[in-house]
């Protein structure tokens, strides 16, 4: 999907592969006006962006420069299976008297 503006009701959307969003944006207001996703790519030769996008807490995995959004590094945090996102561990226990009783 291509947007001309942020503002866009589209361009506030993230959708799952294999849709993606291109949004026309000033460098000076693109960070602030994404919200959290979980890839976001930066294709820009400007250190200062590319400092900003680093620090940018809402985008889960950045990608700089050309990288495919499916171009997985199991080396990486929150590489991995899907259900890592969506559930977390927890470990459960009872004793087992109470185990015998039911």
């Amino acid at each position: 999907v291509h947007c001309k503006s942020p503002e866009n009701a589209i361009a506030k959307k993230e959708y799952m592969f294999p849709f993606s969003t291109v949004v026309e944006c000033p460098e000076d207001q693109m960070l602030a006006k994404i919200g959290p996703t979980l890839v976001g790519t930066v294709i820009t030769k400007n250190e200062k962006l590319i400092h900003a996008a680093t620090n940018a807490t809402h985008i889960d995995r950045l990608n700089i420069g050309a990288i495919p959004t499916t171009k997985l590094n199991w080396l990486q945090p929150h590489e991995g299976n899907i259900i890592d996102f969506l559930f977390r561990s927890r470990a459960y226990q009872v004793p087992e008297a109470q185990l015998a009783g039911a």
